[in-house]
């Protein structure tokens, strides 16, 4: 094929709607499911078509691009189903290629996308009736996921994707033959999409989801813009890798809660400490005292806490009780004992116990 085949592709795409039929060819070969077809045409013109985009794609068998976080992923999916039970299981997972997300000089985030059949009917199994709909600009399924993560990543596309947008070679002219970095730009943008479906499907069969289910593989401000939907029948063996993935993620959250929790009574002393010294100039003083006020009340509405008093008003007991009854209603929201929580020392008697101090 050579220099014809070169000069022939680089004058179809430049003829009338070239690059319009280019793509619908793709689409059509995919959707056939003859990806060895297609990937040995593709192999054929990018050793035909020299740029660094082509030898970056055929230094990338499929044997070197692979989709990793299967575990990860089992982990959101039973998180998302045991969070809300009400809306019954999830039926399909969504995997994109996103343009949302920086690829490195390899590994790229995908876009990863939960779904049941308030969707779309992913659970009676029809890939037929799911591919139809996969075909439409838009689908009926497009933003109704329950939930959107990313705990999957291919590797081996990411300097390939970089390479692609760097390249950048504008709209192919009517009339006139395509550059070659206009050819290289489609072929590799074929090429990206190609192996990211073969990879996610064979992946996918030899680590498996929690249950069969569909597995849809998309873009999300890439092009070719192209979806299809999979049936991934492989069931994951239960290792103890998801629970120990979500016992790792709950302890994180945790910690990241409490330090949340430090962070804001620490705001708050300091805040009720300006107004208690009086360290703000007497123009400045009662302006800081009713703003902080304000900003009590609001957190008095929002916890049932307190007794409506702002925290410059409380003595500085009050103020570590108030403290403590907030750390308690923080403990039972993330499912800590509220008891564990030590209570504050009294004050002490005498006259000290007269003046108030500051925290």
């Amino acid at each position: 094929m050579g220099l014809i085949m070169t000069t022939q592709l680089q004058q179809w795409l430049g003829e009338g709607d070239g690059a319009r039929e280019f793509d619908r060819w793709f689409d059509s070969v995919m959707r056939s499911g003859n990806h060895d077809e297609l990937d040995a045409f593709l192999t054929e013109e990018l050793f035909a078509h020299p740029h660094r985009i082509s030898s970056l794609c055929l230094s990338r068998p499929l044997s070197t691009v692979r989709v990793t976080g299967w575990d990860e992923l089992a982990a959101d999916l039973l998180h998302e189903e045991a969070r809300n039970p009400g809306k019954g299981p999830i039926t399909a997972v969504g995997a994109d290629l996103s343009a949302h997300s920086e690829p490195d000089d390899d590994d790229w985030a995908l876009e990863v996308s939960l779904y049941d059949d308030q969707a779309f009917a992913f659970g009676a199994g029809d890939l037929t009736a799911i591919n139809a709909e996969a075909a439409q600009t838009s689908t009926e399924w497009q933003g109704n996921f329950r939930d959107i993560g990313g705990s999957l990543t291919v590797a081996g596309l990411g300097r390939i994707y970089r390479a692609i947008e760097e390249n950048a070679p504008g709209a192919i002219c009517r009339g006139a033959p395509a550059s070659i970095e206009q050819v290289a730009d489609r072929l590799g943008r074929y090429f990206v999409t190609l192996r990211f479906h073969q990879a996610l499907v064979r992946d996918a069969g030899d680590h498996g989801l929690p249950r069969a289910m569909v597995l849809l593989a998309g873009a999300h401000d890439v092009s070719p813009w192209y979806e299809a939907a999979y049936w991934c029948e492989t069931v994951r063996e239960d290792d103890g890798k998801v629970a120990s993935i979500l016992d790792a993620r709950d302890s994180a959250n945790k910690a990241r809660f409490d330090a949340e929790t430090d962070t804001m009574i620490e705001e708050w002393r300091d805040r009720r400490n300006t107004i208690v010294r009086r360290q703000l100039r007497a123009d400045k003083h009662q302006v800081f005292a009713d703003y902080c006020a304000s900003r009590d009340a609001l957190f008095y509405q929002m916890t049932g806490l307190g007794d409506g008093r702002p925290a410059h008003d409380l003595t500085d007991h009050e103020f570590e009780l108030l403290i403590h009854a907030w750390r308690r209603q923080r403990a039972e929201k993330i499912g800590d004992d509220p008891d564990a929580i030590p209570a504050p020392a009294k004050p002490r008697g005498g006259l000290l116990s007269l003046f108030r101090r500051a925290s």
